[in-house]
C-alpha cells in the first residue's frame, strides 16, 4: 500500500531481523535444492494425475495458464476420487490466485468448503492460507491475520513444505500491514529457525520478498530494494514468473517513494511486461495505481487526476482506493479544487473507517494530514491547526510505541512542513490586509497559535531523542553481548571481522584466528548440573579474556565454543597467547555449592595469515583451518593447542 510518508518503522526489528537475514539467506540459488514437486511434463502435456497433485506448486508457478486450464478441466469431469478431487479444487483456487482470478477463486473455495472435515492437515493448511490471502485482498486484515496463523499452526506439521512458508510470508504481510512490526519480526524468526538450512531458492525468494515488503512499510526503502532484488535473483532462477512479477512491483513502489521517478516508471514497464504469464487484466490495477501515483508524487498533478481515475475504474483492494482517494485530494488541493478534494478525503475517511485493522496506523493519521490541509486552504485556520497538532501528536505517539530509530526523519519533514505553512500563512496575510479588524484579529491569533504548536512539538520531539537515545544504547548493547558471558556474541564477531580484519594491509604484519572449546564440557553438564556448566563457561571465558591484548577481541559462539581474533600479530606471539590461554584455564580451581572440586582445560586451534606475503585473505579458509587445528587437539590428548598447517 502506498503512502504520502509511510515512516513507520521498529528499532528492534532493524537491529535483529536485517542482520540475521542477512547473513542467512545469502544462499546459493541453485536448481538442484529447488522443492521436489510434480515435474514440469504434467502441465505441458499428457494428463495430471491424482497422486501428482499434493506435490505440485511448481508446475502452478512455472505454467500458471497451461496448468489452470487442466485443472479446470478435470474439475469439470469430476473423475477423481473424494480425496483427489478436494485436491484439485484446492489446487484450482491456488492457480485462480497467482492468476488473480477472484473471482473464479471464490466460486472454488465454496465449492471446496464442504469438504472441510474430511480434509487431511496439509489440505486444511492450504485452504486456511488461501482464504487469509483472500481476506487481505478484501481489506479484512484483522480476520486474515487470525485464518493465517491457523494456516500455519496447521502447516507446522510439515515445516519443510511449499505451504507452510506460503502461509508464514502471508501471515508476516499481514502484520506489518497492520503496523504489528513485533510480531511480524516473530513471525519471519520462526520461518528462519526452521528453513535456514534447507538452502531452498524458492523459500529464500519468499522470505526476501518479505523483508522487502516489511522495509517498504517501515521506510528504509534502501533495504526494501536489496532484499527485493536478492528475491528477484531466487525467482528468476527457478523460472516463477508470477513471483517475478509481484517483486518487480515492489521495486517500482520503493523507487517511487525514494523519488526516483524514471527507475519507477522502468520498473512499471518491466511489471506490466511480467504479467504475460496471466491473462487476468485485474493485476492491471496495481500497475495503473503504481503510475498513477508516481505521476501525482512528481508533481504532474492534471496527468495524475486522470490516471487516478482510471485507477479507481479497476477492481483493486479496497485500502488502495482509499490511498487513491488521499492522494487525488492533495492534487485537488494542489490544483484549488476544494470541493473536490473534501469528497475525496471523505471517500478516503469512509474506506478506512471500515477497516477497523488500519486504524491508528500511519496509513489512518495521514487522513487528518489532510485535513488540516484542506481546512487551511478553506481558511480555517484553527481547524487547520488542530488537525495538523493532532496529526503530529498521534504519530510522535505511534513512534514512541514502535520504538522507532526514525526520529532525524521525522524532525526533518516536520521542519519543512513547518516552514511551508509558515510561507503560506504569510501569502494568506497578505492577500487578506484589506479586511476588517475583526478577520486580522484572527489571523494574528492562528499565527500565535501555530508557532505555540511548533514549540509544542519541538518539545516532544525534545523529549522523545532523549528518550531514544538512551534506549538505543541499551539496544546496541544487548544486540552486540552474550547474555551469559557478557562476551562478544558470534554476530558482532563476523561484523567485525567483515568490517575491520579483512581490509588490513599488508604492513600490519599478520592476522590470527585461535578458536577453542572447554574439553569434557558435557561430562560437567551431565554430572554436575547446568548450573555448574554455566558457571564454568562464564569463568573461561573471563579468564581468556584476561589473557587478551587491548586490540584483541574474543566472542562467544556458543555453547563452550570460543573464537579470538589476534589483529596485528605474528605467529610467535599467536602461539605465546595460546600458551598462557591454556595455562590460566588449567590453573583455575573450581568449587561448588555441593563440595565438588575441580579444574577444566581447553582445545585450541591457531590459524595464521601472513599479510607480508601479499595473498588475499581467505576468510572462510582461515576459520576452516583454525577449527581443524582445534580437532587436532583434541585427537591429540587435549589440553593443548595445534598451529594450522
Amino acid at each position: 500500500m502506498a503512502v504520502v510518508h509511510r515512516r513507520t518503522c521498529f528499532l528492534i526489528f532493524f537491529a535483529a531481523l536485517g542482520v540475521l537475514f542477512s547473513l542467512s539467506f545469502s544462499v546459493s540459488a541453485s536448481s538442484d535444492t529447488a522443492t521436489t514437486t510434480t515435474p514440469v511434463s504434467d502441465t505441458t502435456s499428457g494428463s495430471i494425475s491424482e497422486n501428482a497433485l499434493p506435490d505440485f506448486e511448481e508446475a502452478i508457478f512455472l505454467h500458471p495458464k497451461q496448468t489452470y486450464r487442466k485443472l479446470t478441466t478435470l474439475a469439470q469431469a469430476n473423475d477423481f476420487s473424494e480425496a483427489g478431487r478436494v485436491w484439485l479444487l484446492l489446487r484450482k483456487a491456488q492457480s485462480e490466485k497467482v492468476l488473480t482470478l477472484y473471482k473464479e477463486m471464490d466460486a472454488t473455495l465454496v465449492t471446496v468448503a464442504p469438504f472441510a472435515n474430511i480434509m487431511t492437515n496439509k489440505q486444511h493448511a492450504l485452504w486456511l492460507y488461501l482464504q487469509g490471502s483472500r481476506m487481505h485482498q478484501t481489506g479484512n486484515i484483522s480476520d486474515a491475520i487470525d485464518t493465517l496463523k491457523n494456516a500455519v499452526e496447521v502447516a507446522k506439521e510439515d515445516t519443510n513444505s511449499t505451504i507452510y512458508v506460503l502461509a508464514i510470508r502471508e501471515l508476516g504481510y499481514g502484520f506489518a500491514l497492520s503496523g504489528d512490526y513485533y510480531r511480524a519480526t516473530l513471525v519471519l524468526q520462526e520461518a528462519y529457525k526452521n528453513l535456514v538450512t534447507l538452502n531452498n531458492p524458492f523459500f529464500n525468494g519468499l522470505l526476501e520478498e518479505s523483508l522487502g515488503d516489511t522495509y517498504n512499510y517501515l521506510g528504509n526503502y534502501t533495504k526494501a530494494i536489496e532484499y527485493y532484488e536478492g528475491a528477484i535473483a531466487f525467482f528468476e532462477s527457478i523460472g516463477y514468473q508470477p513471483h517475478v512479477a509481484s517483486t518487480l512491483l515492489g521495486l517500482a513502489m520503493v523507487n517511487r517513494k525514494l523519488e526516483n521517478w524514471d527507475d519507477a516508471l522502468s520498473y512499471f514497464n518491466r511489471y506490466e511486461i511480467a504479467l504475460s504469464f496471466t491473462d487476468n487484466h485485474s493485476e492491471n490495477f496495481y500497475l495503473h495505481y503504481g503510475r498513477a501515483m508516481t505521476m501525482a508524487e512528481k508533481g504532474e498533478c492534471n496527468l495524475a487526476i486522470g490516471a487516478i481515475d482510471d485507477a479507481l475504474s479497476l477492481s483493486g483492494p479496497i485500502d488502495y482506493n482509499a490511498e487513491l482517494y488521499k492522494k487525488r485530494a492533495l492534487c485537488n488541493l494542489t490544483l484549488d479544487n476544494l470541493p473536490a478534494a473534501k469528497q475525496d478525503l471523505s471517500k478516503a475517511r469512509t474506506i478506512f473507517n471500515g477497516i477497523e485493522a488500519l486504524h491508528n496506523t500511519q496509513w489512518h493519521l495521514e487522513l487528518d494530514y489532510i485535513a488540516g490541509l484542506v481546512a487551511f486552504k478553506d481558511n480555517r485556520f484553527e481547524q487547520a491547526f488542530k488537525f495538523i497538532h493532532m496529526y503530529y501528536k498521534d504519530f510522535l505517539e505511534l513512534q514512541r510505541l514502535n520504538n522507532s530509530d526514525y526520529v532525524t526523519q521525522v524532525q526533518t519533514t516536520m521542519e519543512a512542513e513547518r516552514k511551508d505553512k509558515e510561507i503560506a500563512l504569510l501569502k494568506q496575510q497578505t492577500q487578506l490586509q484589506a479586511v476588517t479588524a475583526r478577520e486580522q484579529s484572527l489571523k494574528v491569533r492562528q499565527k500565535n497559535m501555530m508557532l505555540a504548536g511548533v514549540v509544542l512539538i519541538f518539545a516532544l520531539l525534545l523529549i522523545f531523542v532523549v528518550f531514544q537515545y538512551k534506549n538505543s544504547k541499551k539496544l546496541l548493547a544487548l544486540s552486540i553481548r552474550d547474555d551469559l558471558t557478557g562476551l562478544h556474541n558470534r554476530r558482532y564477531f563476523f561484523d567485525y571481522f567483515e568490517h575491520n580484519l579483512v581490509k588490513l594491509s599488508p604492513h600490519h604484519v599478520g592476522l590470527a584466528l585461535i578458536s577453542f572449546d572447554i574439553d569434557n564440557f558435557k561430562h560437567i553438564n551431565d554430572n554436575l548440573g547446568h548450573h555448574v556448566g554455566d558457571e564454568v563457561i562464564k569463568s573461561v571465558a573471563q579468564t581468556a579474556a584476561n589473557t587478551l591484548r587491548t586490540n584483541d577481541v574474543i566472542a562467544r559462539i556458543g555453547g563452550d565454543e570460543f573464537i579470538i581474533a589476534l589483529p596485528r600479530t605474528t605467529l610467535l606471539q599467536a602461539e605465546d597467547i595460546a600458551k598462557r590461554i591454556l595455562e590460566n584455564i588449567r590453573s583455575h580451581r573450581f568449587i561448588t555449592k555441593e563440595g565438588a572440586d575441580f579444574s577444566v582445560t581447553a582445545s585450541l586451534g591457531v590459524a595464521y595469515h601472513d599479510q607480508n606475503k601479499f595473498v588475499a585473505l581467505d576468510v572462510k579458509s582461515l576459520m576452516e583451518s583454525a577449527d581443524t587445528a582445534l580437532y587436532q587437539s583434541k585427537r591429540a590428548g587435549k589440553n593443548r593447542f595445534t598451529v594450522a598447517a
